[in-house]
């Protein structure tokens, strides 16, 4: 799946980067292809966590894959960058978008591809090995 997030990722951020440009003469199209990662570091999330000593629970549950996948994450993920990429000279509102369009694009193709089970409304909790993948 990496492959095709960064193709998936590449074709939108041109076509989102071109349009942009059009209307403000900036283009952080990079900005959603490195977004479009950040959802599969649940991958990595939890190993971390239990190195540092932390132990983070969701539903009474260890961080697995697709605990990230969630639109509460993308709006955590968008106000982040944004305020990171400030230091660089980034305005908030152009990280806020191109990041949250990166981190969606990731959502998205998921959506299309994989896993039914993934949360992609946070406050709704379907559990896993109740999902009939229909």
């Amino acid at each position: 799946m990496i492959f095709e997030h960064w193709i998936y990722s590449t074709a939108i951020a041109i076509i989102a980067g071109m349009v942009y440009y059009k209307f403000t003469g900036r283009d952080y199209s990079w900005i959603i292809i490195g977004s479009a990662y950040v959802p599969d570091l649940d991958f990595i999330a939890d190993r971390i966590f239990k190195k540092i000593g932390i132990t983070v629970l969701i539903y009474g549950n260890p961080i697995e894959h697709g605990d990230f996948h969630n639109i509460a994450v993308l709006l955590l993920f968008a106000v982040s960058a944004a305020l990171l990429l400030q230091i660089v000279g980034i305005r908030h509102v152009d990280s806020f978008i191109f990041a949250g369009i990166g981190f969606g694009a990731h959502l998205f193709e998921d959506a299309l591809v994989f896993n039914p089970g993934y949360r992609f409304f946070f406050g709704h909790y379907q559990p896993r090995n109740l999902v009939s993948g229909l």
